[in-house]
Order: structure tokens, then C-alpha cells, then sequence
């Protein structure tokens, strides 16, 4: 999969020392 300029990464979840996060509630309406 390939990502393009202004196109959205797919959501996904991590387990991380900080608990579980969901990449889209991680970023919010910032840039990554």
C-alpha cells in the first residue's frame, strides 16, 4: 500500500508502553 499527499493512513491500534492507542484518536486533527 502506498500513500499519496493529502491521502489518509488507515486507522490502526498499538500496544505501547502508555497503554493501547488508536492511531486516529493519537493524531487528532494534526499532521503525522
Amino acid at each position: 500500500m502506498s500513500l499519496r499527499i493529502n491521502s489518509q493512513a488507515p486507522d490502526f491500534t498499538a500496544h505501547t508502553t502508555q497503554g493501547e492507542i488508536s492511531f486516529h484518536d493519537w493524531i487528532g486533527d494534526g499532521w503525522a
